[in-house]
Formats: structure tokens, sequence, C-alpha cells
């Protein structure tokens, strides 16, 4: 499955759930259902930027553009965990709102359990979209796939605090709506704290940290282990999207020509890029090897 057909999926299902729980939610008389409806509705547009950045992260390289368009990935996941950081404040908003308004004995009227159906159906398609776009996004390496993993992770967090909530509320009564917000306050914790770290790996990418060290080591491992890498030294890396560009210098000593020289260079980023996966680039410096 490419990651253009999970994120068209997505888009489907978004549309399926948004329209079903404003129609439950003003059927069943419960504005946090018919918000949460709402809200399904601006994902659809968080899945179009998704969808865009993708095609325009796959085009070939071109004369502006000669080490690709693969940090248009970087940026996408950087937006998205803007925008995760962005609802949990706007959800944190509106928990305290809703805990102010109850306290106030106000929205306390009778909720049928109807609008549970919106609520478990999302939980339900919500964490599937998230476990097989983060399964896809770490295997084809795309840091654009995990983070809208992440994003639908969020919703399933807001719709249960919405069912347990709601389901409190008819089990034992409306008093107990107050658990509702308390309970959201806990889940759009987690959503900041995703967010923030999505936003951080992202921004280190696109300022060209080194890829992280455990991954670095064993690049570095499988250099020097290659055949004429046992001189390679001040080896770099960094990622775009989920691309790697490697970058070392590599002494020789005289016995080298230029033409053995370049055939070395030749076989030993053929077998980095056969060992080490999404390799995009090696870019080997030769120099003489001091005596």
């Amino acid at each position: 499955m490419t990651a253009r057909r999970i994120t068209i999926i997505s888009i489907f299902l978004n549309i399926i759930l948004s329209f079903l729980k404003i129609f439950l939610g003003i059927f069943g008389k419960s504005q946090a259902i018919v918000a949460d409806g709402i809200h399904s509705l601006s994902d659809l547009i968080t899945d179009l930027g998704v969808l865009f950045s993708l095609s325009l992260s796959q085009k070939e390289k071109d004369v502006t553009h000669p080490y690709g368009h693969y940090r248009v990935e970087n940026l996408g996941a950087l937006l998205l965990a803007i925008i995760l950081i962005g609802i949990s404040f706007y959800l944190g908003y509106n928990s305290f709102i809703t805990f102010l308004n109850i306290l106030n004995k106000k929205f306390l009227t009778e909720i049928s359990s109807y609008v549970l159906i919106g609520s478990i159906l999302t939980i339900i398609s919500k964490e599937f979209l998230f476990r097989i776009t983060k399964k896809f996004g770490e295997k084809l390496n795309n840091p654009l796939l995990v983070a809208n993993a992440y994003h639908h992770r969020s919703d399933v967090f807001t719709s249960l605090a919405t069912t347990i909530g709601i389901s409190l509320a008819i089990i034992l009564g409306k008093e107990y709506l107050l658990l509702d917000p308390i309970i959201s306050f806990v889940l759009i914790i987690i959503i900041l704290i995703t967010g923030m770290k999505i936003f951080i790996k992202e921004s280190k990418i696109l300022i060209d940290t080194q890829i992280e060290e455990k991954e670095r080591e064993r690049i570095e491992k499988i250099i020097r282990e290659s055949e004429g890498g046992r001189y390679a030294h001040d080896i770099r890396t960094r990622k775009s999207g989920g691309k790697i560009f490697i970058d070392f210098h590599l002494s020789l000593d005289k016995e080298h020509n230029l033409f053995s020289a370049h055939e070395l260079t030749e076989n030993l980023e053929k077998e980095i890029k056969e060992k080490i996966d999404n390799v995009e680039e090696v870019f080997i410096h030769i120099e003489p090897k001091e005596e």
C-alpha cells in the first residue's frame, strides 16, 4: 500500500465520520458530538495537505532542486506538529469552558445514547488509521505519514474522552458530565507532548542535524568494515524526508591511480547502499593517505 492510497482512505473515512457525527449529535442533543463532527471536517483539510505534500515530495530532481524534493515531507510533518499543538490548546480551552458551563448547570439537557455510536465508530476507525498509517510510515521511512498517524491518534483520544464522559452521564446522571472535560485535560496533555516531540524531531532534520546516534554508529561501522572503507574519516550524515545523505573523506595510499580510486569509491558506494536502507546519495572525497 502506498502513502497516497492510505491518505485517500483517510479522506473518505473523515467525510463519512463527519456527517455521521453531526447528524447523531443533532439528533441526540449533544453539542460535544456536533463539535467533534465539525472537527473531523477540518481533518479533511489536513489530509488534503498531506496528499499534496506527498505528491510534491515524490517529484523528480530538477535544476533548481538537485537534491530532490524530499524535505517537503519534513516540512509537512512540522506543520502537522504545529496543528497538533494548536489542537491541544484549542481543545484545552473548550474543555475549560465546558467545565465552567457544567459547574454553572448549563448544557445539562438529556442526552440520547445514540450519540455514542459516532464516538465509538470514530475510536475504532481512527485507531485503525493510526496503526496502518504509522506502520507504513515507518516501513516507507516517511516522516509525514508518521506525523499524520499521530494526528489520527489525537482524534481517538478526544473521542475517547467524549465517550467516557457521555457514558457516565447516561448511566450515573447528568452531574457526571463533569468527568468529560477532566478526562479531556489528561488526553490533551498527551496530544501536546506528541506534537512537541514531532516538532523537535523535524526541526532538527530541517537544520541538517546529524541522524540519530545509534543509526549513525551503524552506518560508520558498515563503512569501516567495507572494502576500502578502513581509512574513512569525517563521516557526516543528514536526512531529507526519509532519505539519508552520507559524505566522508577517504584516505588512499599512493599505489592507487585515478581509475583504481574511482573504481574503489564506486564499489564502496554500492556496498553502502546495499547494506543501509534509504540511502539516497554517498559523496566520497578522496585524499592521499599520510605516511
